[in-house]
């Protein structure tokens, strides 16, 4: 059962511009292995009527925490670049 995180994040990218680090709560936390992009369809229906943005950026990815066991996680990116730790999957 994932955990709702939906905290401020900074992400590092890759040259090709996947998430390759992110630091929450003042650690750094490293992907490991290839993160997936998801996009899901929003609701735009319901905010007015009007399709600002009609697909949510998602990743889901693993990483870990310096040699710490890791975990599954879903970041998410904001129409203004911003990123945000959606959940921990554990």
């Amino acid at each position: 059962m994932p955990h709702i995180i939906d905290a401020q994040v900074d992400v590092e990218l890759s040259a090709d511009g996947d998430p390759r680090a992110f630091i929450w709560n003042r650690f750094e936390h490293t992907v490991i292995g290839q993160p997936q992009a998801v996009f899901k369809r929003t609701r735009w229906w319901e905010n007015e009527g009007i399709p600002t943005r009609i697909d949510t950026e998602l990743w889901r990815l693993d990483a870990s925490r310096g040699g710490e066991e890791q975990h599954r996680y879903d970041l998410r990116r904001g129409m203004d670049g911003s990123w945000v730790l959606a959940l921990d999957w554990g």
